[in-house]
């Protein structure tokens, strides 16, 4: 799932994106003003009256107050469909025309459906620029990438339905939800006028699911005898304790052999910073956590066992003979066919681009590496879309710890893109931050 890092950029970020100049980059499309704004955050309140219509959508009206105080009304009906899907869409009274959706990243099936957290931050800032909102909880949880993608559509035509046709309509998403957003800009260009993909599996959908499993084995390795199970085979006991027990097991294992731990995370080229405290924890939980949730769930969505290792040189324990001895005694598992015609057919990307998509990704993501982003600008290359495609690196750990100022440069960018035109150069404070400058008011 999407994070926002409450903090400004660190000093090592590439030089131009300073506060006082990335929010030069980023205000939205003429019809916003900003001006300097003071340390202190505005102070959130709010009143709460919410309607519930007949067909059981039920209805709140929000007061949205902007960093230069202006006031937009914003009315935002919930509903929840037959199959337990829940829908949220948000339209201002003073409409631009202009829609946004998002759709989610991966959330474990057993958890009870939900809207996600992110759209509390979202819907306030892009309503208070004039546009309506909309997401989605989806239909399933899990590996729901291509019922995700038929969730996503069916919720461009019920806002349709409900209010009108938007002249533009930004598909926008994070983790799961940015391949999915990747997907849909290549098979339904006709749907939807551009995309935004943050820090997603779209570069090698394949090579990201055995990481999960790569770094399992070499766990079992380094530490055998910690987990039960393995990587493709997943106990009761393992799934119902692991938070309870056994992330408890591998934080005590881990911090009594940093060594191994170390060649651990080099051998799986696992990201994490010593510059970040706990990273490396948050590294190991973090991919194998993704092990223990997913692979049972991959099993059921693409009709076989999806991780192979069989041809996988290890490397990185900073010694020859060691690796050598790894890759002899290393556990090998080999993918079922009909698991890798299935992610072949339906989850890699192609490059096929014909409207704007712009990418970000942080570079030590730990969760969905970021060699995805890179592989997939060749693709676009290898198609010749490369010039509808931007990539927008970010020099941080931690999977999608964007700041604010990022999300929002990110779609300034994807929105002159589609536009083709200038944004407007306003100044604001030294710290850039613009969605917390943004008071919600409900009543």
């Amino acid at each position: 799932m999407l994070q926002l890092v409450k903090h400004t950029l660190p000093p090592r970020q590439k030089a131009g994106l300073s506060g006082i100049t990335t929010c030069l980059m980023v205000i939205l499309l003429l019809f916003t003003q900003c001006d300097a704004m003071t340390e202190e955050e505005p102070l959130p309140s709010a009143k709460q009256a919410t309607t519930k219509a007949p067909d059981g959508v039920t209805t709140t009206l929000q007061t949205i107050t902007t960093m230069d105080g202006a006031i937009a009304q914003v009315e935002c009906s919930q509903e929840i469909l037959p199959s337990g899907e829940i829908i949220l869409m948000c339209m201002p009274a003073q409409w631009n025309g202009e829609l946004i959706l998002y759709a989610h990243g991966y959330v474990p099936e057993f958890e009870e459906l939900a809207l996600p957290d992110e759209a509390a931050i979202y819907m306030p800032l892009f309503t208070s620029f004039g546009y309506a909102f909309a997401t989605t909880s989806y239909g399933e949880n899990g590996i729901a990438v291509q019922s995700g993608l038929e969730d996503m559509i069916n919720l461009r035509e019920r806002f349709i339905q409900r209010y009108s046709a938007p002249r533009l309509i930004y598909l926008t998403g994070g983790s799961q939800g940015a391949l999915i957003t990747t997907l849909a800009m290549e098979r339904h260009p006709e749907l939807f006028s551009g995309g935004l993909s943050l820090c997603g599996p779209c570069g090698y959908f394949q090579g990201q699911l055995n990481y999960y499993g790569n770094f399992r084995v070499l766990f079992d390795y380094f530490f055998p005898g910690v987990l039960p199970g393995d990587a493709v085979h997943i106990p009761t006991e393992l799934s119902a304790g692991w938070e309870s027990y056994y992330v408890p097991l591998v934080l005590q294992a881990i911090s009594q052999n940093p060594e191994a731990t170390l060649k651990l995370l080099r051998t799986a080229q696992a990201p994490y910073d010593a510059n970040v405290p706990g990273s490396i924890e948050t590294t190991v939980i973090g991919v194998l956590t993704y092990d223990v949730r997913y692979i049972e769930n991959a099993k059921r969505v693409f009709g076989g066992q999806p991780f192979d290792n069989e041809k996988q040189v290890y490397f990185g324990t900073g010694s020859f003979r060691e690796d050598v001895r790894l890759n002899l005694k290393v556990q090998r598992f080999s993918a079922d066919k009909t698991a890798l015609r299935e992610i072949r057919k339906n989850y890699e990307t192609s490059g096929e681009l014909s409207k704007p998509l712009v990418s970000g990704h942080t570079t030590k993501d730990p969760i969905v590496l970021y060699w995805n982003m890179p592989l997939y600008q060749a693709k676009t290359v290898l198609k010749g879309t490369s010039p509808l495609f931007s990539a927008l690196p970010v020099d941080r750990y931690g999977h999608c710890t964007f700041t604010e100022q990022e999300i929002i440069t990110a779609f300034g960018l994807l929105s002159q893109k589609v536009k083709g035109q200038e944004l407007l150069a306003r100044e604001c404070d030294a710290t850039g931050k613009i969605i917390r400058a943004v008071t919600v008011l409900k009543r």
